[in-house]
């Protein structure tokens, strides 16, 4: 068996609205969704993947590292301290490349689209 594509990714989220508050401030958007009984939760489409943000439940989920490109790298950085996240590593040139973290921690490489 292969599989071809990647369709969903889930992150449990401490304080859903300021994972929400993040996400948005880097540019993703995100709609409210809620499925039957479960909790009310945000998601976004990238590309062809799902980003499902929730709140945690349990032990905390910090595992998880995510790559997303960026049109603008330089702009997106003060975007991610202004919205709770921390700005670990970041090289604009050769290769426009950050390595951040989210308000709960999960960490996300950030690259510049090439466009």
């Amino acid at each position: 068996m292969k599989f071809s594509a990647l369709t969903l990714i889930v992150l449990r989220c401490a304080d859903l609205e300021r994972s929400r508050h993040f996400y948005e401030a880097i540019g993703l958007a995100l709609a409210v969704e809620k499925h039957g009984t479960g909790p009310l939760h945000y998601s976004a489409c990238v590309g062809g993947t799902v980003l499902e943000l929730y709140p945690q439940r349990g032990a905390e989920t910090r595992g998880l590292r995510l790559g997303l490109v960026v049109s603008d790298l330089a702009a997106a950085l003060p975007l991610v301290e202004g919205a709770g996240g921390r700005v670990v590593r970041a090289e604009l040139a050769p290769a426009a490349f950050a390595l951040i973290e989210d308000p709960d921690g999960h960490t996300i490489e950030l690259f510049q689209s090439s466009s």
